[in-house]
């Protein structure tokens, strides 16, 4: 996906146009952002993506080769390759909207040529820029080979329940919360709050775990134990990402058998580290990247 940010003193009201006072422009999207994170840490990765026969095609293709990821699973298929716009505040908040274009084209297919080619297949991780049938294939397959299942549910739409049977950990925000189980005051809760409330929602996943922004992160497994992990003391300067990289610490974390304690701490950690800085790709860490990261906010 080809994303593009406009920089604001604020963000814009309904039917209002602002002067941008800085734009600028980088690969992105959920599931490249997951899949460069994942590579950047160590674990090998398979990226099952759909690009368009275009100049951001062309690029992203060339970016992630020279990241040195798989390329097999990358496809060129008939539609504009994906884009993404953000308009971002000085505040770090923001709001964005996502074309999905060639993305939606992929299919069971290409989930079951890429499934077959690979040896071990221990994590299945999905966003919701690829669509249903797909998702469901490869969880389908990464179930019936042993593999864990990760699902981020973002850019929203309400997930199949059949998605959810065959999901082992679950990521959403409070927005997204919210909107998933019927609870509208969600989203302005704080971090004590879902203490009181996540024992009440459904969670037979290994993990439901909520990111809270700068309330931190707060999980309960299917036993019913919960953690909550507080945030890092960051200046915000552009959330966008923020999630995607809080997931790529978190898969990491659990893929090293981590417990939820130390996989929270670094799935913090490596949201904090893309919060505080401008764009995203630049700012998903290596390992190196987030030890001293985590040493100077420990100082």
């Amino acid at each position: 996906m080809n994303a593009n940010f406009m920089q604001l003193d604020r963000l814009p009201s309904a039917g209002e146009s602002l002067q941008a006072h800085g734009v600028f422009q980088e690969h992105g999207g959920k599931g490249l952002n997951l899949g460069v994170g994942l590579h950047r840490l160590g674990l090998k990765v398979r990226l099952l993506l759909g690009i368009g026969a275009d100049n951001a095609g062309k690029s992203a293709r060339e970016f992630l080769t020279s990241e040195g990821l798989d390329m097999r699973g990358v496809y060129d298929l008939p539609a504009n390759s994906g884009y993404g716009v953000g308009f971002i505040a000085t505040n770090g908040k923001n709001f964005l909207a996502a074309y999905h274009g060639a993305n939606t084209l992929i299919n069971e297919q290409h989930v079951q040529a890429q499934c077959q080619s690979m040896n071990q297949l221990d994590w299945v991780c999905a966003q919701f820029e690829a669509p249903d049938n797909a998702i469901l294939a490869a969880f389908e397959i990464g179930k019936q080979r042993g593999a864990m299942t990760y699902l981020n549910p973002s850019p929203w739409r309400t997930p199949s329940a059949q998605m959810l049977a065959l999901t082992d950990v679950l990521v959403v925000n409070a927005t997204e919360a919210a909107l998933m189980f019927a609870l509208p005051a969600a989203e302005h809760w704080d971090a004590q709050t879902w203490l009181t409330q996540l024992p009440t929602l459904p969670h037979p996943y290994a993990y439901l775990i909520v990111t809270l922004a700068e309330h931190g992160a707060i999980s309960i497994s299917a036993s019913g134990e919960i953690h909550h992990q507080a945030a890092f003391n960051i200046t915000q300067i552009d959330a966008t990402g923020a999630g995607d990289a809080f997931g790529c610490g978190l898969v990491y974390a659990l893929s090293q058998q981590c417990d939820i304690a130390h996989t929270l701490h670094l799935a913090n950690a490596c949201g904090a580290r893309v919060a505080a800085s401008k764009g995203i790709l630049d700012a998903l860490p290596y390992p190196t990247q987030i030890t001293e990261f985590i040493a100077t906010q420990s100082n």
